[in-house]
């Protein structure tokens, strides 16, 4: 078949090849653009609670009181002043999206002292029980907040979402 020279455009097989390719394309990125939206969700959660405590710490020191951190596993996590009960900031967490466990509190609480110090307490975030892109926090007993990167804990790999 001979085109006349004055005629512009596509062939109906030239559209239908490209807009197979794009489907093809298309179905090769989605699976992997929702694991990148899952792992960006797990990242977030474990950024926003570090920034949390380090907030409870610095309210401590800048106040001189001790502060504490309420760890509830079906609620919002608060922070108010040790004793006064009045909470000054909370922490809302969705386990759809990312799942907070903590090691064992008395009382479920994480105290920040005026000098700066804690408890200690270790806090894992993790999506369906995977280990693998999850994130490993720990408050210090100096009071210093550790976010060890995806999937790993003190030079080691992270083998379970138990703290």
């Amino acid at each position: 078949m001979s085109r006349p020279t004055d005629m512009h455009g596509f062939t109906l097989v030239e559209l239908m090849i490209t807009l197979a390719l794009l489907g093809i394309f298309a179905a090769i990125a989605v699976p992997s653009f929702n694991d990148l939206i899952r792992s960006n969700q797990v990242q977030g959660k474990a950024e926003e609670l570090v920034i949390f405590l380090q907030h409870a710490r610095g309210q401590a020191v800048l106040n001189r009181q001790t502060y504490e951190v309420q760890i509830k596993s079906d609620a919002a996590w608060e922070i108010s002043k040790a004793g006064s009960g009045e909470v000054e900031r909370v922490l809302e967490h969705n386990p759809a999206h990312a799942e907070i466990l903590s090691s064992a509190l008395s009382d479920d609480k994480l105290l920040f002292r005026a000098n700066g110090t804690a408890t200690t307490a270790k806090f894992t975030i993790c999506r369906e029980s995977d280990p693998a892109t999850g994130y490993l926090l720990e408050v210090q007993a100096s009071g210093g907040v550790v976010l060890y990167p995806r999937g790993r804990k003190a030079g080691a790999a992270l083998d379970s979402c138990t703290p």
